[in-house]
């Protein structure tokens, strides 16, 4: 093993206007002694994720390569733009993204009759989940995910139950969790307006997860 490959949000990447210049992924890869491969992008959504993840590993083979997924909001919507918006972000992809969030389009989607904003989010969530661990199992990829966002899920309908029962805990860390409300309770945000993770933040959640990967062996298939 000699690449970590990490996606998500902006809980995935420095903030360098708070002096934060490391985060989880980079103080794993550091642990490990892995080369980082983040293609972590702030403000975005897991449509983002789930395409990004699966088009690099596409391009770049899935040897000797351990995946760490940090789910975003799953209210946040990504779409491809044909302005460049941030082209050149990610190395050798052509594809630009920019998102829209439910609570400021409520006028569209009251809009649409019969349009459950929860259970259509939940539905789009476990869907990710559900197929970007099957592409990892299907191309013996060792990975380990979990939520940087708040993401709930509704388990009171048997559909989300259901295919939630065939998420891999064992590869999800905190699977009714978030990297989000821990840093709020622990209060290790970089401001009182910001609550984005601290450098302690940031090194008490990789701590945590590094014993979860340890514990379960998850750096092999």
């Amino acid at each position: 093993m000699s690449k970590l490959f990490s996606n998500g949000c902006s809980f995935l990447g420095p903030r360098p206007k708070d002096n934060v210049n490391t985060f989880v992924t980079k103080i794993l890869a550091e642990e490990y002694n892995l080369q980082l491969f983040n293609l972590a992008m702030g403000g975005r959504g897991n449509d983002r994720i789930s395409f990004t993840t699966k088009l690099w590993f596409e391009q770049n083979g899935y040897k000797d390569t351990f995946a760490i997924i940090g789910w975003s909001s799953i209210f946040r919507n990504d779409y491809v733009t044909n302005d460049g918006w941030k082209k050149g972000r990610i190395p050798n992809m052509e594809l630009t993204w920019r998102t829209w969030k439910v609570a400021d389009q409520l006028r569209f989607v009251n809009s649409n009759h019969g349009w459950d904003i929860d259970d259509t989010a939940t539905m789009r969530f476990l869907d990710h989940a559900f197929d970007l661990q099957t592409y990892f199992k299907l191309n013996k990829i060792p990975y380990v995910m979990y939520n940087a966002l708040p993401n709930a899920v509704n388990l009171n309908n048997p559909d989300f139950n259901k295919i939630a029962q065939s998420i891999d805990k064992k590869r999800f860390f905190k699977f009714n969790s978030n990297h989000y409300d821990f840093v709020m309770k622990e209060n290790v945000i970089v401001s009182p307006n910001d609550p984005h993770p601290s450098v302690e933040g940031h090194t008490k959640w990789a701590n945590e997860l590094k014993e979860f990967i340890d514990a379960n062996n998850l750096r092999t298939i």
